[in-house]
């Protein structure tokens, strides 16, 4: 699993994380049942807190994205396929976009320039 955290930028390390590991599961190159690096072994090879790791890991389990299981780490869950996913992954984006602009706002980055990076990644996912 290749994440990557800035720690010069604006987006708070957890939501560096949160989003990366999810756009990997969502997009499928992290498939069901893959176990996820240890949680002290990631925040290590990141240079950030073990605490920061776990939260991110609790969070993709509320989301549904993973499993986790006392002492026999975290994998990836089995992503529902049902008439709902369009609904959920509504959701989803809605609160990807609050974060989005919330962190856009406090860099003082007009609009345009946050859209042009939205379409960036975007297009870097097709």
């Amino acid at each position: 699993m290749i994440v990557r955290v800035d720690h010069a930028s604006p987006v708070p390390i957890f939501e560096q994380l949160r989003s990366q590991i999810a756009r990997l599961i969502v997009s499928g190159q992290l498939a069901a049942g893959t176990r996820l690096p240890a949680i002290r072994h990631l925040a290590t090879d990141l240079g950030t807190a073990p605490g920061t790791v776990a939260k991110v890991y609790e969070a993709l389990a509320r989301e549904g994205l993973v499993v986790s299981a006392r002492r026999h780490g975290t994998t990836v869950a089995e992503l529902p396929r049902s008439d709902g996913a369009a609904a959920e992954a509504s959701a989803a984006v809605e609160q990807a976009a609050d974060a989005l602009a919330l962190i856009a706002r406090q860099g003082n980055l007009d609009l345009e320039t946050a859209l042009g990076l939205v379409r960036h990644a975007w297009a870097r996912m097709a």
